[in-house]
């Protein structure tokens, strides 16, 4: 492993990433920003694909009373996700898990989940990378899947993706039974929708 320090927007805190897998991005700022919008008190987060746990421990400096699980299928950065909370002195579980198979029941349900389609583009000669970026091991459907079976019946999921795919992921979502509402944001010259998810007809 290849690590690099980060020093987070917290007083005295820092952060490790793995320079072969994925790196923090705007885009993990984003997913943070929206997940601490949930005003709710001592609920469950699950964050899904968390790498070295940067989205899971950022929320939990700012929402110490949340209770939450991050996992990932890649045991080294589960290794660093834990080291990174323990340097943060939060707790969170990191689990080596994965997303087409995990149980569980959460309020609040995150994702930065891999973008390409398996065939499309160029790969990184990182299979960590790789795995981040491809829908290799898990794909949309996965990623929906998980939802309708791991989020409690009051809860919520936000997802990120490039504009490319908001058709795919609405017609997915409602084929899916979920309510889905989104919003386009930009960081850079690219843009990206978050997706706020709810299982249907919760509120009626």
């Amino acid at each position: 492993m290849d690590t690099e320090e980060i020093i987070l927007p917290f007083e005295g805190k820092r952060f490790f990433q793995d320079r072969r897998s994925m790196a923090v991005s705007g885009i993990s700022q984003l997913l943070y920003e929206a997940s601490i919008k949930d005003e709710r008190e001592n609920i469950t987060l699950l964050e899904a694909g968390c790498g070295a746990g940067i989205v899971s421990v950022m929320t939990a400096l700012s929402r110490p009373d949340w209770r939450i699980t991050g996992i990932d299928i890649q045991p080294e950065l589960i290794d660093l996700a834990c080291k990174n909370a323990a340097l943060s002195e939060v707790e969170i579980d990191f689990l080596v898990s994965d997303i087409i198979t995990h149980q569980g029941k959460y309020d609040l349900i995150i994702s930065n989940p891999p973008w390409r389609k398996q065939d499309s583009g160029r790969k990184s000669p990182h299979h960590s990378r790789n795995i981040s970026r491809f829908e290799i091991l898990c794909g949309m459907d996965d990623i929906l899947s998980l939802i309708s079976r791991c989020l409690k019946d009051s809860g919520k999921a936000i997802l990120i993706y490039p504009i490319e795919r908001l058709d795919e992921l609405l017609e997915k979502a409602k084929n899916s039974g979920l309510d889905i509402i989104t919003n386009v944001v930009r960081t850079g010259t690219k843009a990206f929708f978050i997706a706020t998810l709810s299982m249907e007809n919760q509120y009626e």
